[in-house]
């Protein structure tokens, strides 16, 4: 069974989008949806395979549930022969990837693969995939006691090897100083904080969930 963890922090973000989703999830035979990814690590099993769009839930789901597979949103979509990829008419846009999807080549793939089927043109920042450093201000404040709790392992490693701790003003003088770089209208992104990050520092971001989900109802 597929059991997709539509993220709070998303939907919090684009309430719409994230309705569209899991009403068009919900009608896949082989798959559930649920709600916050946290109480539903208690109900996973090695049959299960989550399908994540937050890339907290995705390191919460691993190490939670070791049990169960996990898989990004893109790569679920990738495979799905019915899903209706909108046309963006080649707009060139600039993929932003995110520090804590260094990891995961499966992810930077499945990512453009899905920008391609939505006849975006793809735009390469020099600092991408592997070597991303990006995360808005995810790496600027502190980790949250709840995922240190609930993941120990990943979030005590990011805690001592991936934060430098800033105040708002200085975190708000990186975004608007990291922005000036990209050469697009539009910056696409796939991790909420940085989108978040895009946007607060003064450029035009935007989530592929919101991109991917324009014709659905």
């Amino acid at each position: 069974m597929y059991v997709y963890l539509p993220s709070c922090q998303f939907t919090g973000m684009d309430p719409d989008a994230s309705r569209k989703i899991s009403a068009y999830l919900a009608t896949r035979p082989d798959t559930r949806v649920a709600g916050c990814c946290r109480p539903e690590q208690k109900r996973l099993t090695a049959e299960d395979v989550a399908v994540t769009v937050c890339m907290s839930c995705a390191a919460i789901t691993r190490e939670a549930s070791p049990q169960a597979t996990e898989i990004s949103i893109w790569e679920h979509l990738l495979k799905d022969e019915s899903f209706p990829w909108p046309d963006y008419h080649g707009e060139r846009m600039t993929i932003q990837d995110c520090w804590r999807a260094r990891n995961r080549p499966e992810v930077h793939a499945a990512v453009r693969q899905c920008m391609e089927r939505m006849n975006l043109t793809v735009v390469e920042l020099a600092e991408n995939r592997e070597r991303a450093q990006f995360d808005g201000v995810w790496r600027f404040r502190p980790v949250a006691k709840r995922n240190l709790d609930i993941a120990p392992t990943y979030f005590s490693d990011v805690q001592a090897h991936g934060l430098e701790l800033l105040p708002e003003e200085q975190q708000l003088r990186r975004m608007e100083e990291w922005v000036q770089q990209y050469q697009t209208e539009r910056v696409v992104a796939y991790c909420n904080a940085c989108v978040k990050g895009i946007v607060l520092g003064g450029a035009r971001g935007v989530h592929l969930l919101q991109l991917a989900t324009k014709e659905l109802k």
